[in-house]
């Protein structure tokens, strides 16, 4: 498989290794050009008498480079694999060199090994010792549980004090007042709520939100929902137990959720965007099946400049498994099997408006927590003006979110004609993420807005 140049770029950890790749994508930088079905190498010259060598595994795609970036993929991949994209020719059908060989023969050897662990792991646990490791965790497990208890019950007290006050006098209080509180909420492991709060206080402090008053409100009010619906835990259904505690933030390992029976479709990669604190990173990936219809979130993150597991380009697709988050409306996912790689040929049919509309109630209707949704929009016309919109071919509107900041783009692209578009709901306005227009898929590279 082959990206174009966007799908490519997307692929950087951030916007200067897509910057320094791109200057990297000129024949006059390489040597030593090769490729097989599956991968591709080059030898790219630094500043140093000894050339960086660089290779890609075309099949996931996966990188490996010999400079001593700590990004993943590095500037070196980025080049090499847009130079591929651009100039197929230069790179000559041959046997791959032994370091490359040597490379993609430990990838194969890792991932069997992997999979041979985890058999043997589970074949070694005797009955004794399963049940002694289930009576550990269950008492971690009860110890944690109060102390989440104990940091809700003063969160709530915090809420309360603050509904009475008003929120008219938040600005003058400064980022103090919320840090305290999210610091508490850590120290209670409630890293979910802690993550809330500090959403809260973007919107109290984002002086570019016309109307941060009314979504600060929401917001605190879902917040305050969130901690009622812990306490309150044992009364809700399982799905949307699951639920309350990730949002609350209780973790769930990856390998539970991969030992489930997953949904096998082909999986088109339809929009991605990115969020940033001052350590981790998270890439939001939403995944349509072609056959279902069915959505799929990919949730992943990234410390410092490491890159992320799966490399996902929008505009993709590929034939898999994937295993879905115990919810009472399941949206996040793993992949649990890939392959069949390629770019995305057909756009699977977009529902009307009503009916992404009905689904979307739905889904409210089994979590209220849900805070986003995904809706893929056909036949739609982006409009400016002091409230920009789009509009169904039926006349009916749906606000753009205020913070969306792409919207010139949206109407080059547009051009007055309808399209279909990929977006997040959140119940009041959405946050385009792609278009489909004149046969491709157009990605946002969108930072998450509040």
């Amino acid at each position: 498989m082959t990206l174009n140049a966007d799908q490519i770029l997307a692929l950087a950890p951030d916007a200067s290794s897509a910057k320094a790749g791109s200057q990297l994508a000129g024949p006059a930088k390489w040597g030593n050009l090769g490729r097989t079905d599956s991968a591709v190498w080059g030898e790219c010259q630094g500043s140093g008498k000894v050339p960086y060598r660089t290779q890609i595994d075309l099949g996931e795609p996966a990188f490996k480079c010999s400079c001593p970036s700590r990004k993943f993929p590095c500037k070196h991949g980025i080049g090499l694999y847009l130079l591929l994209a651009a100039n197929g020719p230069l790179f000559a059908a041959s046997e791959a060199p032994q370091w490359v060989g040597d490379w993609l023969d430990s990838r194969q050897q890792r991932s069997e090994k992997k999979q041979q662990s985890a058999a043997d792991k589970a074949a070694a646990t005797t009955p004794e010792q399963a049940a002694a490791q289930a009576a550990a965790a269950q008492k971690r497990e009860e110890k944690r549980d109060n102390k989440v208890a104990a940091g809700i019950v003063e969160l709530q007290t915090w809420l309360e004090d603050l509904a009475r006050e008003g929120l008219s006098t938040l600005r003058a209080r400064g980022p103090a007042f919320w840090t305290d509180i999210a610091a508490r909420m850590v120290d209670a492991q409630a890293g979910g709520l802690a993550a809330r709060l500090r959403r809260a206080s973007g919107m109290c402090f984002d002086t570019k939100l016309p109307d941060w008053e009314t979504r600060l409100a929401r917001e605190l009010a879902a917040i305050y929902l969130l901690g009622t619906a812990c306490r309150r835990l044992p009364d809700l259904a399982p799905e949307l137990q699951s639920d309350v505690r990730s949002l609350v933030g209780w973790s769930v390992s990856q390998e539970d959720v991969l030992a489930q029976t997953g949904v096998q479709d082909r999986w088109q990669v339809l929009a991605q965007h990115t969020s940033d604190n001052e350590r981790v990173r998270a890439r939001t990936t939403w995944l349509r099946g072609q056959a279902s219809g069915r959505w799929a979130m990919i949730l992943q993150y990234a410390a410092g400049t490491q890159g992320y597991d799966k490399v996902l380009a929008p505009g993709t697709q590929f034939d898999g498994e994937l295993c879905f988050y115990h919810s009472a409306y399941p949206l996040r996912a793993l992949i649990k099997q890939q392959e069949a790689f390629g770019t995305l040929d057909a756009l699977a049919p977009a529902p009307t408006l009503d009916t992404a509309l009905a689904a979307y109630a739905e889904a409210l209707a089994r979590n209220p927590f849900l805070d986003r949704f995904p809706l893929l929009l056909d036949a739609m016309v982006p409009h400016a003006g002091t409230a920009p919109h789009l509009a169904g071919a039926d006349g009916r509107i749906l606000p753009l979110h205020a913070g969306f900041r792409h919207l010139w783009p949206l109407l080059a692209l547009s051009g007055g004609h309808p399209v279909t578009v990929m977006g997040e709901w959140d119940g009041y306005a959405i946050v385009p993420l792609g278009v489909f227009a004149e046969g491709r898929l157009h990605h946002f590279d969108n930072e998450t807005v509040a």
